[in-house]
């Protein structure tokens, strides 16, 4: 390969790995080298037997990353004629059955694709991982929480049964630059064992780091905006400017001139602001005349598209793409010179992620640059409303990473609904299967160890009254009517939902997909895969939307909700009102948001009271919680008869201040149970199978999941 070293982790690795049967956790950097660390031991300890079973399963989020990786390994492997099979959903079918004729070597796969392996090849399970040796997964700060990381773990297990007798145990190795807790990750490689998973990290050099928060004041533009000199193709309304348009406008001229000349990423967090924050900065550098092409990446467009961009930014050209979390993992994209956050991020584990997509060469600098919008209406309904939040939010979480902290991964709770799903799954493996049998694959010695006989009882028994299982005389179960259409449903192998979507179809070709629950209309534009157009048709029968290139645009609607935040978040909020320091990162515009707000939060409180009054505004419980608190806080109120309103760094109750901090005295002497806060949470149903579930067993999920308030009541 023609490297001048390995690199300390490699090091570190092979030492580890080799010697002893131990599992590993790899923490580097992106681009620090981790897939090679862990694949220059395996490769090593397999090189003597390639063939007769997959030797080795990589476990990618994304298939882009499995491409990506599947070029890296391949060119490791050729010189040892070790074979690399891929499979998804883009893979052939011809190389698919090359694999299962010949299984061999290393097999790079997603969650989904090794869920339609159990139940679409069981007859091939044994050939091909009965000696399996390794499992290596990537990004596995991404499975750590929610029903992917459940399903990943529930398949894992699924197929170690495959492992033909007398064969070594399978070893597992973990791979991130983001893990908030490194115990969660090692129970989640080895749940009985995880003591057992050596931790090896490298911090890398350490890597100049250039910092700047961009605020905008639509106000101020407003008042300072110069008459054009030149015509407008979209000239905003000079009556009544739209302060959004005014902020976006901005940021797109500030945009241009910082990407100008190079390749760079700009994540936003929702997929309308990638879309018209990309038309917008194209539509600037077009009136200067530069080369620079604003592309998009998120994960509503085509593969085609996204692959596309992809090529472009490898390309050399002066590219840039405002993307999602799509390009927030390590796929090869070429060099970097700047990172841009539209709004401020949700996590430290996701900023830093983004973060490591600049100065990944060697003598390069680190850029970050974070645009927000610091606009205070002139005419606040709330004493709340006059603090920039999203300001606050962006600094808290830029300190957060700076003090080297990101957040603990979330614990997979009571779901369900994905336990509903590997039921499915199983039995469809296996044909039939006694119930006692079925919790001790999937409980017991699976990953829903919280869920006993008892509960796993109840849940067959609601799935056979909605006809998903049914019990024949030999008391086996199968798969009942409903149960059979599901299983046949072309997303069955995601554990998480699918929005119900139209595609968006321009010349016969497919651009991407918009939700049911936004669709625009005939006649109506929309900036869609970085460019302008009018909706011709809604096809209903089709579930088609054509379109037609146009000159005027519209940000295009998609469904989402706000990230979850971590406590430690809001809290630092908090501690920004009170300090007199100013991070040396903010602009002018930013200062000047940040001391008004530090001004206004004296003057009412809003960093010292637990509660504030608004008069007959109701009051303001002033929580600084994050998200978890928060939902059991609303709940809480609502068993108390207050029906609250989250307003992220606090909640607003439309009732006097006396009467909150009475009714809090009253929970706080005699609290409710969990299960009492459960039945206030809307909606019950939240996850793909939860709409099969009845109500009883819905809150005994949300309850299971609910953080009891403590420190929010001690506060009144």
């Amino acid at each position: 390969m023609r490297w001048p070293s390995l690199r300390p982790l490699q090091v570190d690795a092979i030492h580890t790995y080799l010697p002893t049967p131990t599992d590993m956790l790899l923490m580097a950097e992106t681009a620090g080298g981790k897939t090679e660390a862990a694949f220059l031991p395996i490769l090593s300890s397999i090189a003597h037997e390639p063939g007769g079973s997959v030797r080795v399963v990589y476990v990618g989020p994304l298939r882009a990353l499995i491409n990506d990786q599947f070029s890296r390994l391949e060119a490791l492997c050729t010189h040892m004629e070790m074979p690399v099979h891929r499979w998804h959903g883009d893979v052939g079918d011809a190389a698919k059955r090359r694999l299962i004729a010949e299984p061999g070597g290393v097999l790079l796969i997603t969650p989904e694709s090794l869920e339609s392996l159990l139940i679409n090849r069981t007859r091939h399970l044994g050939t091909l991982f009965g000696g399996l040796r390794a499992v290596v997964i990537d990004e596995l700060h991404a499975f750590l929480g929610g029903e992917r990381g459940l399903h990943l773990a529930s398949l894992l297990a699924r197929i170690a049964r495959y492992r033909a007798a007398g064969e070594p145990p399978t070893r597992y190795v973990g791979l991130s630059a983001t893990i908030g807790d490194t115990l969660v990750a090692q129970r989640y490689l080895r749940p009985d064992a995880p003591e057992a998973v050596r931790v090896l990290s490298d911090d890398g050099e350490q890597v100049e780091l250039r910092l700047r928060v961009h605020g905008y004041d639509a106000l101020a533009l407003i008042a300072s905006r110069p008459r054009p000199t030149e015509p407008d193709p979209q000239p905003p309304d000079a009556d009544t400017p739209d302060p959004e348009e005014v902020v976006t406008r901005a940021i797109a001229e500030d945009l241009v001139e910082h990407c100008r000349g190079h390749s760079n990423l700009v994540f936003a967090n929702a997929k309308g602001d990638i879309e018209i924050m990309a038309d917008v900065a194209n539509e600037r550098a077009a009136r200067e005349g530069l080369p620079d092409r604003f592309l998009v990446h998120h994960g509503s467009l085509s593969r085609e598209i996204r692959e596309d961009t992809e090529a472009q930014m490898k390309s050399g050209r002066p590219r840039t793409t405002v993307c999602s979390s799509t390009l927030e993992m390590g796929i090869d994209i070429g060099a970097v010179r700047m990172v841009g956050q539209i709004d401020p991020p949700w996590s430290a584990a996701s900023l830093k992620q983004r973060m490591g997509r600049s100065g990944r060469r060697a003598g390069e600098v680190r850029r970050l640059r974070c645009y927000v919008d610091c606009t205070i209406s002139p005419k606040p309904s709330s004493v709340l409303d006059a603090l920039p939040l999203d300001l606050l939010q962006c600094i808290a979480v830029i300190d957060l990473v700076l003090s080297k902290w990101v957040e603990p991964p979330p614990s997979h709770g009571l779901d369900l609904s994905t336990l509903t799903h590997q039921v499915i799954s199983s039995i469809a493996e296996l044909g039939a299967c006694a119930a006692q049998d079925l919790h001790h694959r999937l409980c017991v010695h699976g990953p829903f160890r919280s869920v006993d006989a008892r509960l796993f009882a109840r849940l067959l028994r609601a799935l056979g009254e909605v006809d998903i299982l049914e019990q024949g005389p030999d008391g086996l179960l199968i798969l009942g009517l409903l149960g059979e259409r599901l299983r046949k449903d072309r997303e069955f192998y995601a554990a998480f939902a699918s929005r119900s979507e139209y595609a968006v179809r321009a010349a016969g070709r497919v651009l991407g997909t918009l939700p049911l629950a936004s669709l625009p209309q005939p006649g109506d534009h929309i900036v869609f895969a970085a460019r302008r157009w009018q909706v011709g048709t809604v096809d209903a029968g089709r579930r088609e939307l054509l379109v037609q290139p146009a000159r005027r645009r519209k940000r295009p609607r998609f469904v989402g909700a706000p990230g979850q935040v971590h406590d430690r978040v809001p809290e630092r909020m908090r501690q920004l009102l009170a300090e007199p320091s100013e991070p040396v990162y903010l602009d002018a515009t930013a200062i000047d948001a940040l001391r008004a707000a530090r001004r206004h939060a004296a003057q009412h409180g809003l960093h010292q009271r637990a509660i504030v009054d608004q008069g007959e505004g109701g009051c303001l419980w002033m929580t600084w919680a994050g998200t978890a608190q928060t939902t059991a806080a609303v709940a809480l109120l609502a068993t108390l008869g207050i029906k609250a309103e989250d307003q992220r760094v606090a909640i607003s109750c439309p009732c006097p201040a006396d009467t909150l901090r009475a009714a809090l005295r009253r929970a706080r002497a005699s609290p409710p149970s969990l299960h009492d806060l459960a039945l206030m949470v809307e909606p019950a149903a939240r996850r793909k199978y939860d709409e099969h579930l009845p109500d009883d067993l819905l809150r005994e999920v949300i309850a299971a999941e609910l953080v009891w308030p403590a420190s929010l009541l001690d506060g009144v």
